[in-house]
């Protein structure tokens, strides 16, 4: 695998990283704050931006965390969960469907190419198997494009529904739960979202992005203008 550069320049890069704040996600409007500040900083400076994905390719606790989904594939480009900041690339895949889920964490997300439909929903029934896909109501509806930021608190229910290749930089707290529920709208169908920790061998290895994956995406962040 190649990388896409190696100069002095990296030390600075990770210096800057570690000099980040933490982040205290209980206060969800003062996160929000925060995290959009840290986003623009690093999504609208792609030398930083090159040099963090680069140093992707070559630190293994971070290229372990590179997963593809259905939806959508994810790049790891720093994790310091003591200050509450997993930073990642979300890339949205050419499939999509809709599901109202959640997520096991509170992120703030900062969209950097392409756009997404995006809706917010309440409902009045657990978020178990027992849920009916006809009780969820919409109270929000937003398309939010290139140069928005959002901010979500973890027990936020939502869809996206993105364009292919939609990116975004994603800022993310530590676990506030073991799973997160998904209802697809289409059928019902009730499944959950697990962390690494939770998850089989198999589902591991199932998830793990490939070598050709990561640089077919880091091909296509260079066309769409994103490094």
């Amino acid at each position: 695998m190649t990388t896409l550069t190696s100069t002095s320049a990296e030390a600075d890069a990770v210096a800057f990283m570690e000099s980040l704040p933490v982040v205290r996600w209980d206060d969800i409007e003062a996160a929000a704050e925060v995290t959009e500040r840290i986003a623009r900083r690093i999504g609208e400076d792609k030398d930083l931006l090159r040099l963090l994905v680069d140093r992707v390719l070559r630190t293994p606790e971070l290229r372990e965390k590179c997963e593809c989904h259905a939806l959508d594939d994810k790049i790891v480009i720093w994790d310091a969960p003591e200050k509450g900041l997993q930073i990642r690339l979300r890339l949205a895949n050419t499939d999509q469907y809709e599901s109202v889920h959640n997520h096991r964490y509170s992120f703030t997300a900062l969209i950097l190419a392409g756009a997404y439909n995006h809706t917010l929903y309440a409902t009045d029934q657990p978020l178990d198997e027992t849920a009916d896909v006809t009780r969820f109501w919409p109270h929000f509806l937003r398309e939010e494009r290139a140069g928005r930021c959002i901010t979500l608190d973890h027990e936020q229910l939502h869809t996206t529904i993105a364009e292919p290749e939609t990116v975004s930089l994603v800022i993310q707290s530590t676990a506030q739960k073991q799973r997160a529920f998904m209802i697809r709208r289409d059928d019902g169908t009730v499944s959950y979202r697990y962390g690494a920790a939770d998850e089989t061998a198999e589902r591991r290895a199932e998830v793990r992005m490939s070598d050709e994956r990561l640089q077919h995406w880091i091909a296509r962040l260079y066309a769409l203008g994103v490094l």
